[in-house]
Order: structure tokens, then sequence, then C-alpha cells
């Protein structure tokens, strides 16, 4: 049975699945486009000494590893935005930025089978680089990326320097906090607060973190909740964002969400996901990171996402397209196929199908 199943966390795509996801990346693609970003593509391959260089966590349980012909330990990508940083190092590295980068690459993470989602998927994203004030110009691409999808959709916002700060404040650094906090797991939240005695300030400030979520209006409780001008700094930030949303009319689908704390360490400001109906994971994330480049070559500001083509698919519409259908006897194939070539001038699709009667028939169907 092995010889004709495949692993877990893996995916064959037939068909009309194929159709929408070329419709999807075609779609997007010209978005990036026509915001300037420009191609690269890097190996499936990396070292892993390239991932563990870039990641403060690396969890290797999450990475497919084996060996090169010397030993060496590698890889399959596992994102996209570390082999940009690397390429950055390598072939612009006497060349100015900013760089706009975009990309359409399959990724691969080890998925616990419990998880429901895949171990490869297709990430079509972009990174912009070396380009300090570039939150606004992200946000407005990836809303028109949601837009183009034509499903109802939800562009979450945060920003990581909310929970640095306040953690770094009163001296709390675990990454038990941040996970309790950012699955909102609030009785093992209070549970762990209380273990590390903290005081009455940061006690009522975690335990409200989880909660603060919601619309613009919601900053304004996070603003009252700031307890040191540097956090208030980062709410004052969001303001003005959402201030620069609205004022271009683009703000309908924004919320905010002040506890969202990501998996990966590198993140410096801003990060967002997007949700759509029908899909229980977010399909769009990524954020500011301005200290991974250096990592590789000289420190840039850099903010950047990526969209899941893979968990679209079910949700995605597409209308349905037409054939012409040359039916002939096989006394006939070669004066059929000589029709199909003219036809093929004028329509997309001409399909040849041999048939018991005498004569050539000519059908539009559905494809």
């Amino acid at each position: 049975m092995e010889q004709i199943q495949i692993p877990e966390g893996m995916r064959d795509l037939i068909l009309d699945q194929c159709r929408k996801k070329r419709w999807l990346q075609s779609k997007i693609e010209s978005i990036f486009d026509s915001y300037g970003y420009q191609e690269v593509m890097s190996p499936t391959i990396e070292f892993y000494s390239t991932y563990s260089n870039a990641y403060q966590n690396i969890i290797e349980e999450d990475k497919y590893k084996f060996f090169d012909q010397n030993g060496r330990i590698l890889t399959l990508r596992s994102d996209m935005t570390v082999p940009i940083a690397r390429v950055c190092a390598t072939k612009f590295k006497d060349i100015k930025p900013p760089y706009r980068f975009r990309y359409t690459s399959n990724v691969f993470k080890v998925r616990q089978k419990f998880r429901g989602k895949q171990s490869e998927v297709t990430d079509c994203g972009i990174e912009c680089i070396g380009l300090k004030n570039s939150d606004l110009e992200v946000l407005l691409c990836a809303i028109d990326v949601m837009e183009s999808l034509q499903c109802s959709y939800t562009l979450e916002i945060g920003n990581v320097n909310f929970f640095k700060k306040a953690s770094s404040y009163f001296n709390l650094s675990s990454q038990k906090l941040s996970d309790l906090i950012n699955s909102k797991s609030m009785v093992e939240l209070k549970e762990f607060l209380i273990e590390s005695k903290v005081d009455k300030k940061a006690y009522d400030f975690f335990m409200k973190l989880p909660f603060l979520s919601g619309d613009a209006s919601i900053l304004d409780e996070a603003y009252d909740l700031s307890f040191n001008d540097e956090i208030r700094e980062v709410i004052l930030y969001l303001k003005e964002l959402n201030h620069m949303l609205e004022k271009m009319g683009v703000h309908h689908h924004i919320t905010y969400d002040l506890g969202k704390v990501p998996h990966y360490k590198y993140y410096t400001g801003i990060i967002f996901e997007g949700y759509v109906a029908g899909v229980g994971t977010s399909v769009l994330n990524g954020g500011r990171y301005d200290h991974l480049l250096e990592k590789f070559t000289d420190e840039y500001p850099a903010c950047g996402f990526s969209v899941k083509l893979d968990y679209l698919l079910d949700v995605i519409q597409l209308e349905s397209q037409t054939k012409m259908v040359i039916y002939y006897p096989a006394s006939k194939q070669i004066e059929a196929y000589m029709k199909a070539r003219e036809l093929r001038n004028e329509y997309s699709c001409v399909e040849c199908k041999e048939y018991d009667q005498d004569e050539i028939i000519i059908k539009e169907e559905i494809r």
C-alpha cells in the first residue's frame, strides 16, 4: 500500500484544484507586480545552519532534515523570508536598497497529524527590504490581495512590541508566557502569573492582554492599560496607522489584536494575519522584521507577508469553462485533427474524441 500512498501532511491536487491554484497565483502575482515587486527564486534545499543562524528558537522537529555527500545537514526550506535574507547578502550586496521582492515557492514544515495543516504548501508573498516606513505599503498590498479573493475576509493587526516591552519592564521573558497569551489559555495564564509572583500591575496587564482584540476602538482601551511611555508609543503608532487606512478608505475589514504574539522571534513591530470565511486558519500572515537581515548582511528594515494558496482552494469559486469537442470516426482522424488545429486559433481548448458514428460532429461543452 505504501507504493500508492503519500506521506502524512502531503496532498495531491487534481483538475479543478490545479486551475484554482493557478488562477490564485496569477491574480496575486499581478497585484505584486503592480506595486513594483520583482520575482526571485531560491532552491528548495538550504543548509540547516542558514535557518539556525536566523532563528533564536528554532524547533528542529518542524524541519525536514537530511545530509549531503559531505555530511553537512540540509533542510527543505520552511519559509521564504530567510532564503531571501540570504539572497540579499550574496546577490545584492553591491546594490543599494530598497529591494522589493516577490516569490511563489513551496515551503515545508513537519506538521503533527492532529493539527490538520499541510506539511507542504505554496507561499505567494512579498518582502520590502531597506525601506523604513514600509508598513503602510505592505498593508495596502495585503488588503488588495484579500479583496481580490472575492471572499468575506478580516485582516487582523497587532504589534509584538506591546507584549515585548511590557514583559521586559516586568522582567518576564518566558516563552511559556507568550504561548499562553497567544493561545488565550486563561486558566493556565493565571496559574503562571501567580507562580511567577508578579505584582498586581503585571497581573492585571497580562490577564487583560488576551482580550484586547476587536475594531479600532480597542486601541483606546489598550492605551488606557498602557503604564509607561514606551508602551503608549506602540498604541499611538497603531492609531496613526489606522488613521491612514481610514483616510484611504480601506479600513472596513481591519481588526486589531494586541494579544497576538508570533511564534517567530524575529518580528520587531507590526504583525498581521488574514482570515477568510470557511477556512479555519489564517491564509495570509506577515509583519516587520528589522533585525533578521543583520544575521546575513547589513542591518536593513524589512516588512513582508505571504499567502498560503493551498488553504484557499476549497473556498474559491471559479466560473465554468467551455471547450470545443470534435467527435470523429476513426476513418476521419486526420480531417478531425486538421479541424482542431484550425479551431485552436479561435478557442482556448479544442479536444478530439473518437466515436462510433460516420460523420464529424463539433460541440461546445463544459470543461
